[in-house]
């Protein structure tokens, strides 16, 4: 699938889910974070040259209060942001209340609840 087709699908997807509360379970090699947040924007953020492997160039940034889960604590979202990397998406998969993207770096499922 092309990128542009995979981003469409993605906007559509999270124009839907605004107003609800999403969880975000982010798997990155051996460790899994969690994020419970309620969906009050996303935009698409270009941010140009790559200044290291940490920072992506394209962004999708998910906007709303929130709390982060680990296995030692709960804390609230920093920022009320969470950012997913996707200058390397390779897999948009959209279902009714789920979304699966996957990145060179990482995946990400994203469970949808409305209330």
């Amino acid at each position: 699938m092309e990128t542009s087709t995979m981003l469409k699908d993605l906007r559509n997807a999270l124009t839907e889910w605004i107003g609800g509360h999403i969880i975000v379970e982010k798997k990155e090699l051996d460790d899994v974070d969690k994020t419970i947040m309620k969906l009050e924007d996303f935009t698409f953020q270009h941010r140009g040259e790559k200044v290291d492997d940490y920072t992506a160039s394209t962004l999708l940034q998910l906007k709303g209060e929130g709390k982060v889960i680990s296995a030692e604590a709960t804390v609230p979202l920093p920022h009320s942001l969470f950012e997913i990397p996707i200058e390397n998406i390779s897999e948009v998969n959209h279902q009714t209340t789920e979304l699966m993207i996957a990145t060179e770096r990482a995946s990400y499922h994203i469970s949808y609840n409305p209330n």
